[in-house]
């Protein structure tokens, strides 16, 4: 299976999944817990997104040419800041209405994020020389956990 459609196989789900998740939540009678951990996402990744501005925002695993390795905001604690809003979010629409096909359609976008951010922690490894240092000061998903 060539590398683009391995990229765009994951991504595909990716969204997928995340769109499932999205299409039956009641969000006009949420419980506290779902409302906190989705204001978690959104500012989290907003805060990502506002530090990524020095490079090149992707959505595939592949990093651009000329992106540069982002180490500040979010990225400081964390590696895939935008993987672990994406998590926060998920969690949060789990708790809206939960069904246990919910929690599968969860577990299998954790899996597809990790399967994710493996492929491209490969490739970064490749194009920036500090990312191996920048591993080891930093957590993969949440700081301190994994």
């Amino acid at each position: 299976m060539p590398n683009r459609f391995k990229s765009l196989l994951l991504v595909t789900l990716q969204f997928f999944f995340i769109f499932f998740l999205l299409k039956d939540a009641p969000f006009n009678r949420l419980p506290l817990a779902a409302y906190i951990f989705i204001i978690v996402s959104v500012l989290l990744v907003s805060w990502a997104i506002l530090a990524m501005q020095k490079s090149k925002l992707r959505i595939m695993p592949e990093p651009a040419a000329d992106a540069i390795l982002v180490t500040n905001g979010p990225y400081r604690f964390i590696r895939h800041p935008m993987y672990t809003a994406i998590l926060f979010g998920a969690a949060g629409l789990l708790m809206s209405h939960f069904t246990r096909v919910r929690l599968a359609v969860s577990v299998a976008l954790f899996i597809v994020l990790i399967i994710k951010l493996k492929r491209e922690e490969k490739m970064l490894l490749l194009k920036f020389d500090g990312y191996k240092n920048y591993m080891a000061m930093s957590s993969r998903l949440f700081p301190f956990l994994f």
